[in-house]
């Protein structure tokens, strides 16, 4: 889901049944901002998504040209990647059994599955890059919160071996959403923005300029997804 252009680079250093829409998951987050922990790490604020800027992870945006708003987050630990989006969800009712079961009859065809990983029932599949006809195996996770919906796409070593990620794990028990009190669609996406660490930093610190594989999850799903932007920030 990325295009090359050009990127800028920052060095980083309850309730919880309400909290994850009634969903009994032996897990300590990701939080609401209602019930966010009270400890020291730093989150990068993107607006509704709060994401730790742990050590030996790099986040990277996205970005629009026209109007510098993040169209995609991806955390890396430099094997595996993680792309984040965050949704409207209902108050009463949580949206991953819904997704998963609609995205699961997208995938019979091409050996997509149900599985179960660190953040309970999650789906298996093939996701295509941006070379024509290559695929890749991914894994998606889906967490319910209250008023919202977080999803999770994971490609590279921990695409396959939920083991093989656990920087990336650790990343998304400890995220924050905020939610807000403004009415919605449901599945809608809820509005993000750059952290002060990248909106503050010099424009155009690099550019991408070498090949990439870049891999665009999200083509069979049901929910959203963003639009390809044109420019790439990156904080880690």
């Amino acid at each position: 889901m990325f295009r090359r252009g050009r990127k800028a680079s920052v060095e980083a250093s309850p309730d919880p049944d309400e909290a994850r829409g009634g969903r009994d998951v032996d897990r300590p987050g990701p939080y609401d901002a209602e019930a966010a922990p009270q400890d020291d790490i730093h989150r990068l604020d993107l607006g509704a998504l709060r994401v730790p800027a742990l050590r030996g992870v790099q986040v990277q945006f996205q970005v629009e040209e026209s109007t510098g708003r993040p169209l995609t987050v991806v955390v890396t630990d430099g094997r595996s990647a993680m792309e984040l989006a965050v949704f409207a969800a209902p108050r009463t009712a949580p949206l991953w059994d819904e997704v998963r079961a609609e995205i699961l009859e997208t995938l019979r065809d091409s050996g997509g599955a149900e599985g179960e990983g660190p953040f309970g029932a999650e789906l298996r599949m093939r996701l295509p890059t941006n070379r024509p006809g290559e695929t890749v195996p991914g894994r998606m996770i889906g967490v319910d919160g209250p008023r919202w919906f977080l999803r999770a796409v994971v490609t590279g070593a921990a695409g396959q071996d939920v083991a093989a990620g656990p920087l990336l794990d650790e990343t998304l028990r400890r995220i924050v959403v905020v939610r807000g009190d403004e009415a919605m669609p449901v599945r809608d996406p809820l509005p993000l923005r750059l952290p002060k660490e990248v909106a503050d930093g010099p424009e155009g610190s690099g550019d991408s300029d070498g090949p990439s594989r870049e891999v665009t999850p999200g083509t069979s799903t049901a929910a959203p997804m963003p639009v390809r932007g044109t420019r790439i920030a990156e904080m880690g």
